[in-house]
C-alpha cells in the first residue's frame, strides 16, 4: 500500500483500476427517450447526408440565380415537407419556405423580404420583382452540415443536444454503458439524518446525501446506505452489504487514524486491498482508495468540503473511466482577483474561488474560508484553484487554470 502520495500519482492509481473495470461493464440498448444522462458506448456515425436534400435557408423564392431579368412569373408554392413537381424555366420563380426543398432547376433564393408584387401575367399567374440583389443563394446543399458515414457524435455522456442530434440522424435505440453501481455509506455517531431532531453535540450529515447526488451527476446509480455509527460490527455488516451489491463503494468518515477510525481495519477484515491511503493533499489528506476484485472502494474523510473535492479528483474520474469515457476535468484559464497565500506548503491544496469576467477575461476570486467543515463556502464557489507542492503564494493578476465544479 503507497502512503502519503500526491494526488497526480494516487489518481493514475485510481485511473488504471478503472480501466480494468471498463473491461467489465456491460453495455445495454435502450429507447433514445431513456438516454439522457447515459454514457454512450461507441462512435455513431451519421446514417444520412445532414441535410438529407438541398434546402431553402429561408423563406422566399426559387429562381435561376443570374438571370438578367427584372420581372419573375410564379409557377407554383412550396412548404416544407413538400418537394415541387414544376421544374424551373427561363423567368419562372417558386414561393419557397424554410426547409423546403430547392426545386429542380433552381440555383438561388430570394428572400422575401426583398421581393414586391407586380401584379399578374395574362394566365393570371403571379408576378414579383427583386428589390434588392441577394449576394449569396441561400441554399443549404445536401450535405453541407455533415456527409453520410462522418462521425456523428463521440462516445460521451448524453446531453439533451446529443439526443436532439442522434434523433436527426433517424438513430431510434443507442448502445450505452450500464451506469456502474454506487453505494454510499456516512459514518460517525456524531451525524444524524436531516428531518429529524439535532441532539446536543451532534450534526446532520450532509456527506450521504451529496455523494449520492454527485454519483448521480456523474452517470452513475446511486444508493445510500444510511448513516452507520463507529462500531466494528455495524460497519462491517454495512460494508459487506454495500461490496456485494456494487461496483463502487464510497464512504464518508472514519479513515483517519483516530481511536474511532475504524474503516481501514474493517476493510482489511473484508478482504480489501488497499491501493493507497494518505495524501499530500489539502482538503483530503486521509483519503484511501482499494479493490475487492472488481469493487472500487473510496474512503473519503468526514468533512464536507474535503469529500466534495476528493470525489471531484478521484472518484468522478473513475465513474467516467470505467464507462470508457474522457476524465479530464473541466478548466477555464483566468487570472487571480487577489493574493493566495498560505503557511505550509507541504501539500496541494484546492481553494474554492468564485468566477467573475473584467475587460481582461476571467477572474478567480478566493473566497473566504476556514477549513474543510465550512460546507456553506460551496454555495458561492465556481472553481477550485489548485495550489502546487512548494508553493506558498499565488499573486494577483497571475493566469492559472481553475477547475470549474458548477456549470
Amino acid at each position: 500500500m503507497r502512503t502519503n502520495l500526491h494526488p497526480d500519482e494516487a489518481l493514475v492509481l485510481v485511473l488504471d483500476a478503472a480501466s480494468e473495470a471498463h473491461r467489465y461493464l456491460a453495455r445495454e440498448q435502450i429507447p433514445l427517450e431513456h438516454a439522457l444522462g447515459r454514457a454512450l458506448a461507441e462512435e455513431i456515425r451519421s446514417p444520412i447526408d445532414h441535410p438529407p436534400f438541398d434546402k431553402a435557408a429561408m423563406d422566399g423564392f426559387a429562381y435561376r440565380k443570374g438571370e438578367p431579368r427584372s420581372t419573375y412569373t410564379v409557377i407554383d408554392a412550396v412548404p416544407a415537407g413538400r418537394a415541387s413537381e414544376s421544374p424551373l424555366g427561363e423567368g419562372e420563380a417558386i414561393r419557397i419556405m424554410t426547409g423546403a426543398p430547392i426545386p429542380l432547376g433552381a440555383t438561388g433564393v430570394q428572400r422575401v423580404e426583398w421581393t414586391r408584387e407586380a401584379g399578374t401575367d395574362a394566365q393570371g399567374r403571379p408576378l414579383i420583382t427583386f428589390t434588392l440583389q441577394e449576394k449569396i443563394t441561400n441554399i443549404i446543399a445536401r450535405g453541407e452540415n455533415l456527409r453520410q458515414g462522418e462521425l456523428l457524435l463521440s462516445p460521451r455522456i448524453l446531453q439533451p443536444q446529443d439526443i436532439g442530434i442522434l434523433a436527426t440522424g433517424g438513430i431510434a435505440q443507442v448502445s450505452v454503458y450500464r451506469k456502474p453501481r454506487v453505494c454510499v455509506i456516512s459514518t460517525g455517531n456524531e451525524i444524524v439524518a436531516a428531518g429529524t431532531p439535532l441532539p446536543p453535540s451532534c450534526i446532520f450529515d450532509s456527506n450521504g446525501p451529496q455523494l449520492v447526488a454527485q454519483a448521480q451527476m456523474a452517470g452513475a446509480e446511486a444508493r445510500f446506505l444510511g448513516i452507520v455509527p463507529d462500531r466494528e460490527e455495524d460497519l462491517r455488516r454495512t460494508l459487506a452489504e454495500a461490496l456485494a451489491a456494487s461496483d463502487i463503494v464510497i464512504l464518508s468518515g472514519g479513515v483517519s487514524m483516530g481511536d474511532f477510525d475504524l474503516i481501514p481495519k474493517v476493510l482489511r477484515q473484508l478482504e480489501v486491498e488497499p491501493v493507497f491511503h494518505t495524501l499530500k493533499m489539502r482538503p483530503g489528506k486521509p483519503t484511501f482508495f482499494g479493490r475487492r476484485d472488481r469493487v472500487a472502494v473510496f474512503g473519503l474523510p468526514g468533512n464536507p468540503v474535503s469529500t466534495f473535492v476528493n470525489f471531484e479528483v478521484f472518484v468522478k474520474p473513475y465513474v467516467l473511466a470505467c464507462m470508457g469515457l474522457d476524465h479530464t476535468p473541466r478548466t477555464v484559464r483566468a487570472r487571480l482577483a487577489s493574493p493566495l497565500s498560505r503557511k505550509g506548503s507541504d501539500r496541494v491544496e484546492f481553494h474554492p474561488c468564485t468566477l467573475e469576467k473584467d475587460e481582461l477575461g476571467m477572474l478567480a476570486r478566493p473566497l473566504q474560508y476556514h477549513g474543510s467543515s465550512m460546507i456553506t463556502v460551496l454555495a458561492h464557489a465556481q472553481v477550485l484553484v489548485r495550489m502546487e507542492l512548494g508553493q506558498e503564494r499565488i499573486e494577483a493578476g497571475e493566469y492559472l487554470n481553475a477547475r470549474l465544479i458548477r456549470a
